[in-house]
C-alpha cells in the first residue's frame, strides 16, 4: 500500500516537472519568436522609411527637372521669337544693300551727267571767250559805225540785231550752265547724303543683328546648362529608382520573413487549417477598395504589391477572426498599425491590419467569428478600412480564394 503511494507521489512529480519543462520551452520558443518578430518589424519600418525618403527624393528631382524643362521650353520659345527678328533683320539688311547699291548707280549717274553739263558749258565758255576775244582784237562796233558801213537801213538793222542777240545769246547760255552746274551739283550732293544715309540705317541693322545673334548664342548656353541640370537631375532619378527597386526587394523579403515567422509561431493544434472554413472579416462591409497583387501606391509609404485585400468599413466596426485559431501576433507598426496575425493550424495564418484597437493578446486563441479588433486608419492608411490577408506555409497568397 505504501509503495503504491510513494509510486503515485513520484508519477505525479514526473508529470508535474514535465509540464514545467514543457511550459518552460514552449514560454523560450514563444519568446524567441516574439523578438524575431519584433527584430523584423523594426526592419519593415526601417526599410519602409527609407523608400518613402527615396520616393521624396524621386518626387523632387521629378518637380526640379519639370521646372528646368518648363524654363528651357520658354528660353527655346525666346530664342524662336529672336531667330525670326534677326530673319526679319537680315532682309532688311539685304534690301538696304539693295537701296544703297542703286542710290550708288543714280549717284554714278549723277556724275556722268554732271560731267556731261560741264563739258557743254566749257565748251560754250570756252566758244563765247573765243568772241569776245575776236571783239576784243576787233574792237567792238558802234552803232555809228554800224550805221556808216551799213548798206542799207536794212542791213544796219539786221547787223545791230545780229550783235544784241549774240551778246544776249552768250549772256543766257552763261545763266544756262550756271543753273544747269549747280542743279547737277545739288542732286549729286542729295543722292550722297541719302547713300551715306542708306549706309548708316545698314549699319545700325547689322550692329542689331549681332546684337540678336549674341543674345541668342547666350540663350543657347543657358538651354545648354539647363540641359546639363536636367541630365544631372535624370540621373540621380535614375539611381533614386534604381534604390527604390533595391529597397522594395528588400521590403519584401522582410515582409515574406515576416510571413514565414508568422508561419514558424503556428502550430498545428492552433486550428483545423480552415477544414471547417473561412467566413468575411467585417460584417458590416463587403465593399473592397484595393484587390491582392500589384496596384498604385494609394498614400506615400504604402505597397505597391498589394499582400492581401482592402476593405472599407465605418470607424470602429468589427473585425472577426475568420477561422477559429490561436493568435501570434498583436502589436503596432508605423506601417500596418495596429495588427493581428491568426494561427489556423495547416500552415495557415490571417492577418488583420490598420485596426484603431485590439481586443485580443498574442497566445490566446478564438473562434470563428469572434471580435478581435475594431476598423480603423492606423499605419500607412488612407482612411478608415481592414487590410485583410492570408499567409499559407509562410507565402502571402489571395484572400478571395477563402474568403468572398
Amino acid at each position: 500500500m505504501k509503495r503504491k503511494r510513494l509510486l503515485g507521489v513520484c508519477l505525479a512529480a514526473a508529470l508535474a516537472l514535465t509540464g514545467i519543462f514543457t511550459s518552460d520551452k514552449m514560454s523560450q520558443v514563444s519568446a524567441s519568436q516574439t523578438s524575431d518578430t519584433s527584430e523584423l518589424e523594426e526592419q519593415r519600418q526601417e526599410t519602409q522609411e527609407k523608400i518613402d525618403d527615396i520616393k521624396e527624393d524621386i518626387k523632387s528631382a521629378e518637380k526640379k527637372i519639370e521646372e528646368l524643362e518648363s524654363s528651357k521650353s520658354s528660353l527655346q520659345s525666346y530664342i524662336s521669337q529672336l531667330d525670326q527678328e534677326s530673319n526679319a533683320l537680315e532682309q532688311k539688311i539685304q534690301d538696304l544693300k539693295g537701296d544703297i547699291a542703286d542710290k550708288e548707280e543714280e549717284v554714278e549717274a549723277a556724275k556722268v551727267e554732271l560731267e556731261e553739263a560741264e563739258a557743254v558749258a566749257d565748251q560754250q565758255y570756252e566758244d563765247m571767250k573765243k568772241r569776245i576775244q575776236y571783239l576784243y582784237e576787233n574792237g567792238t562796233p558802234s552803232m555809228l559805225e554800224l550805221l556808216l558801213t551799213s548798206e542799207s537801213f536794212t542791213d544796219f538793222l539786221n547787223r545791230s540785231t545780229y550783235a544784241s542777240q549774240m551778246t544776249r545769246y552768250d549772256r543766257e547760255m552763261l545763266d544756262e550752265y550756271i543753273a544747269q552746274k549747280e542743279a547737277v551739283e545739288q542732286k549729286k550732293a542729295e543722292l550722297e547724303l541719302e547713300e551715306e544715309e542708306l549706309k548708316l540705317l545698314a549699319d545700325a541693322a547689322e550692329e542689331q543683328k549681332k546684337a540678336v545673334e549674341s543674345l541668342i548664342q547666350a540663350k543657347n548656353q543657358e538651354i545648354a546648362s539647363y540641359q546639363a541640370q536636367i541630365d544631372s537631375e535624370s540621373s540621380n532619378a535614375d539611381a533614386y529608382e534604381a534604390d527604390l527597386a533595391e529597397q522594395e526587394k528588400l521590403l519584401d523579403q522582410i515582409e515574406q520573413q515576416i510571413a514565414a515567422a508568422a508561419a514558424a509561431a503556428a502550430q498545428e493544434g492552433d486550428g483545423d487549417g480552415g477544414a471547417s472554413g473561412f467566413i468575411w472579416p467585417c460584417p458590416s462591409s463587403h465593399r473592397i477598395t484595393s484587390y491582392f497583387g500589384p496596384r498604385e501606391q494609394p498614400t506615400a509609404g504604402a505597397s505597391t504589391n498589394h499582400k492581401g485585400i482592402d476593405i472599407g468599413a465605418g470607424y470602429g466596426s468589427a473585425i472577426v477572426a475568420s477561422a477559429s485559431g490561436r493568435v501570434t501576433t498583436a502589436t503596432y507598426s508605423s506601417s500596418a498599425g495596429n495588427y493581428v496575425v491568426i494561427s489556423h493550424g495547416n500552415g495557415i495564418s490571417t492577418v488583420y491590419m490598420h485596426c484603431s484597437a485590439l481586443y485580443v493578446s498574442v497566445g490566446q486563441t478564438v473562434s470563428q467569428g469572434e471580435t478581435i479588433a475594431a476598423v480603423g486608419s492606423t499605419g500607412y492608411s488612407t482612411g478608415n478600412h481592414l487590410h485583410f490577408g492570408v499567409i499559407k506555409n509562410g507565402t502571402y497568397v489571395n484572400p478571395l480564394g477563402y474568403v468572398g
